[in-house]
């Protein structure tokens, strides 16, 4: 799941990377994101996706002024507003689950007990914009070309849902919460 993770919210370029840059080649904003799960019902990759993705949109930094080779960080908001990082896509991880038996259609966000009947499982992480960032397939169940244009039809539909939730729900908190700078 961390490897999972690191590929759909790091080397997709989810976040640009060259504005946590301070000083080119000398500092750099550092972000750490850690999940803990307290149940698993099952997807948890599903999950932890979209909350990652969130906790980054949420994520204002203090902001920085450069004065020859010393940072100054702007250590109060009073000072100056706190800054989001710059985010390119917002990616959502959309799982399916095989089973051995052919007649049967694949499971979208399979539950713990789906997951271990299963025989194998495909993740798609893709963005409101159709853009595909990671698709890993693990398992032997053959999967036709087609079938897999179909799961991907119905995983650009949940992505975009989410993104709308998403985006309703940040606005909303940014609209109750106020921050204000002197």
């Amino acid at each position: 799941m961390t490897r999972m993770l690191d590929k759909i919210l790091r080397q997709s370029d989810a976040i640009d990377k060259e504005s946590l840059c301070i000083l080119a080649g000398q500092r750099v904003w550092h972000l750490r994101l850690t999940v803990h799960c307290l149940a698993d019902a099952g997807n948890m990759l599903d999950c932890a996706c979209p909350a990652g993705i969130v906790a980054f949109k949420h994520f204002r930094r203090s902001e920085v002024e450069v004065i020859g080779d010393v940072v100054v960080v702007s250590c109060t908001c009073t000072a100056r507003a706190p800054v989001q990082p710059a985010i390119h896509h917002t990616p959502f991880c959309v799982t399916f689950a095989f089973f051995p038996d052919p007649t049967t259609r694949p499971v979208v966000d399979p539950s713990l007990l789906e997951q271990r009947l299963s025989a194998g499982a495909m993740s798609i992480a893709l963005n409101a914009q159709r853009e595909i960032c990671v698709l890993h397939k693990v398992g032997g169940v053959l999967t036709a070309p087609d079938e897999i244009l179909q799961l991907l039809n119905v995983a650009v539909g949940i992505a975009k849902e989410l993104d709308q939730l998403v985006e309703a729900r940040l606005r909303e908190h940014w609209a109750e919460r106020k921050v204000e700078v002197r």
